[in-house]
């Protein structure tokens, strides 16, 4: 690395070794949806910054990071009322809520962000995920929950990928269009295919 350590050019090469190398942060982790979760990113997001500070250098890209994320969630929603226009009184499911596959970590998942946001505006909330079969007391938003998919599906006026579970990857989309008033279908990881999501009449929205 060709960079000073005057002016903050060390920091910065430490910070992009870090970001590269980082297993946390690496792979898999950068991808499209509705922001990233659990409690090792935005602590150690604060950790960076703080220690920015005492090289006197202002991380203003990392501050971004932090705003876009949180921003994501609200994106999310705003495609929804894109295509449903009024979200009062309309039943919204979501598939998934952990904040990444393979855990029950809620600790700032998306799904409780997005879900709280979509309860201000009005609508009913459903939820589904194969790991998570409880909320904790410590979860305002009224959230109701589902064994499958399927059974969440019924009423519904739009379903909402949230977490990319292996389960979510191959779903029988005529069983869910069979029982829901809406088929809208939101993909907030961007992991499906839009032809065969809009080959059973739903409306396909996607991230990006």
């Amino acid at each position: 690395f060709l960079i000073s350590p005057s002016g903050g050019g060390g920091f910065l090469a430490w910070l992009v070794l870090f970001c590269f190398f980082f297993g946390g942060w690496g792979g898999g982790f950068w991808g499209p949806g509705g922001g990233g979760g659990g409690s090792c990113f935005p602590k150690d997001l604060s950790a960076l910054i703080h220690i920015a500070g005492d090289y006197d250098y202002n991380a203003g890209l990392l501050k971004a990071v932090i705003e876009v994320n949180q921003g994501q969630r609200q994106r999310l929603v705003k495609k929804l009322q894109a295509q449903l226009k009024i979200l009062k009184g309309k039943t919204i499911g979501l598939l998934g809520l952990a904040f990444k596959p393979n855990t029950n970590d809620l600790r700032d998942a998306p799904s409780l962000a997005i879900a709280a946001t979509l309860h201000r505006l009005g609508s009913r909330i459903k939820a589904t995920d194969p790991v998570v079969q409880e909320l904790p007391a410590t979860v305002p938003t009224p959230i109701k929950l589902y064994r499958d998919p399927y059974s969440l599906a019924k009423g519904c006026d739009a379903l909402v990928l949230v977490t990319e579970w292996g389960e979510y990857l191959d779903l029988d989309f005529r069983r869910l269009a069979q029982s829901m008033n809406t088929l809208v279908f939101v993909d907030g990881r961007n992991v499906l295919d839009p032809a065969k999501v809009e080959s059973y009449g739903f409306t396909y929205i996607r991230m990006g």
